[in-house]
């Protein structure tokens, strides 16, 4: 049980559970928001490892079964619930209509840009609006709930503290770590042709490197690929390295790992989207996703590398204390619904659709 004088702007009841139907590495940011909120009923739900068509029959079915066995043996009052999959929001909207429980939907970027998440169109946004609202990274989204009649609180990211261990080794001269998922949306080509052209900088790519392989070109002599690294290896990299490179093509799109580095104080590279530059606006450089724009954007954060690092530590600051704001409102919004008070979407009115 969390004691509400112990946290910042009150707390959760005892009675909460966060569901995520994922592995736990594919739920940091709900295991970031867990903690924050006092959530200790974290219940990651992922039967296999497998993705794609060809196990998602035998995967839902699965972590459907697990949630209402969590649900019915925790009976919780609070459920905040991680989107996609839609099916999970779905779950526990039903147990919310069977119980009077609060619900509140984390909804990654995915939940909105996917049409597998988004559809039947009308079960969306009758569950937006049976929740007491929907977390979502931005106001691009924001908007888009508040189309549906249900109420949206933006949480661009939820600054956390992580454990440091040791950082692989480092280059001799600058040193910056590239957050790589082998996503479809990354980048990397452009990086690698990047590190070609900053020889005296090193570049360690983290994620899996039985991949490395396939990209079939010469991977130049300043870039290493870390391999999987554990939790602690990993923030001790981001922690030590001079600047976090974290792109995306996709545009209303947060980077989890420029969140990560804001949380360290470390500078940040990152894509020139418009959500991107409002949230990490000090100590960061924006760039286009081309080799040239990246190397450029590298080049002159480290060439002015002290100035970025303060500008970044006092960004973390502010952004740490917008966080508290917004936690106060959401637990509020929980606890009113539990009570029985009703609410006015919390939606800012500059977020309105013009006309």
């Amino acid at each position: 049980m969390t004691d509400s004088s112990l946290v910042p702007g009150g707390a959760l009841p005892a009675r909460t559970t966060f569901l995520v139907w994922a592995e736990r590495h594919r739920g940091t940011r709900s295991a970031w928001l867990a903690e924050s909120l006092g959530v200790e009923d974290l219940q990651y739900l992922s039967p296999t490892r497998q993705r794609g068509l060809g196990a998602a029959w035998r995967k839902y079915p699965a972590q459907l079964v697990a949630s209402a066995r969590v649900l019915l043996a925790h009976r919780p009052r609070v459920v905040l619930v991680q989107s996609p999959p839609s099916f999970a929001a779905w779950t526990a909207a039903l147990y919310s209509l069977a119980t009077g429980s609060a619900v509140v939907i984390d909804a990654h970027s995915d939940a909105f840009e996917r049409g597998i998440w988004t559809r039947p169109g009308w079960i969306t946004r009758l569950v937006a609006r049976r929740a007491v609202a929907t977390i979502v990274t931005n106001d691009h989204w924001a908007r888009q709930v508040g189309r549906w009649g249900a109420t949206a609180i933006t949480v661009p990211s939820i600054p956390t503290s992580f454990p440091i261990g040791d950082a692989p080794p480092l280059g001799s001269g600058h040193n910056v770590a590239v957050v790589n998922t082998w996503a479809s949306d990354e980048p990397l080509g452009a990086v690698l042709d990047a590190a070609a052209s900053l020889p005296a900088v090193t570049f360690h790519v983290t994620g899996r490197d039985d991949r490395v392989a396939g990209l079939g070109r010469t991977i130049p002599q300043n870039v290493r690929f870390t391999g999987f690294l554990a939790e602690g290896e990993y923030h001790g990299l981001l922690r030590a390295a001079d600047a976090v490179v974290c792109l995306t093509t996709r545009n209303h799109t947060m980077q989890n790992g420029a969140c990560e580095a804001l949380s360290h104080g470390t500078p940040i590279v990152t894509s020139d989207w418009p959500v991107l530059r409002d949230y990490f606006s000090a100590g960061t450089a924006h760039v286009d996703n081309t080799a040239g724009g990246i190397a450029d954007g590298i080049a002159a954060l480290l060439a002015d590398l002290d100035v970025n690092r303060r500008e970044v530590a006092s960004l973390r600051e502010r952004r740490q204390a917008e966080w508290l704001e917004t936690r106060t409102t959401l637990i509020g919004l929980i606890n009113d619904r539990l009570d029985g008070r009703t609410h006015r979407s919390r939606r800012r009115p500059d977020l309105e659709e013009p006309g």
